[in-house]
């Protein structure tokens, strides 16, 4: 288990959740109305959904081997080209922009590609699937990243998007979970780190 995994499971285990820079105590159940439920509700996700809580863990552990987990495991940042993207996923459905973009098809979740001038995929992106969604990226928070894999390596603002950009660094790749403002992962990036 990474440290920081370690570290704030036991703290949550113990009745403790992040509150700004420090640790309060606030109880699962607790009827106060004083503590914000976003915190009350932040912990719950993650106990309740234990789905979510293993999706958002596999997609942390495969990051440090560069690559994402289920329909795209094997395709790998900096190694894998855009043939071996499209002999394992066929052709993109849309290309927009730099993207290769493939819809989420019955609980399958959506994938984004992008490429380096040699075709080598240099960005992986995982939108998550749109049925039961709450299984996998929608049923995961801050607070739920928190409890997890830790506090985020920086907080980035996405520019006209009103979106924020939880960034952890995971050896010599990034993860960036990209929040909306239903304060739920919209998708997440897997990148080289810079």
């Amino acid at each position: 288990m990474n440290v920081k995994k370690g570290l704030l499971v036991g703290a949550t285990a113990f009745g403790f959740a992040l509150s700004g820079a420090g640790l309060s105590s606030v109880a699962a159940d607790s009827s106060d109305t004083s503590i914000p439920a976003s915190s009350v509700s932040g912990i719950h996700s993650s106990i309740t959904n234990q789905e979510a809580a293993e999706y958002l863990n596999n997609i942390y552990d495969q990051a440090f081997t560069g690559e994402m987990p289920s329909a795209v495991h094997g395709l790998k940042i900096n190694k894998s080209t855009k043939r071996d993207v499209h002999q394992k996923l066929g052709s993109p459905q849309k290309v927009k922009g730099q993207f290769d973009l493939y819809s989420w098809n019955m609980g399958n979740p959506g994938y984004g590609f992008s490429y380096n001038k040699d075709n080598t995929i240099s960005e992986i992106r995982n939108f998550g699937t749109g049925v039961e969604r709450q299984t996998n990226l929608g049923g995961i928070t801050p607070a739920v990243l928190s409890e997890q894999i830790g506090s985020p390596d920086k907080i980035l603002a996405v520019p006209d998007t009103n979106e924020m950009d939880f960034v952890y660094e995971t050896g010599d790749y990034e993860l960036h979970f990209v929040v909306g403002s239903d304060q739920t992962v919209d998708h997440v990036n897997l990148k080289e780190a810079k």
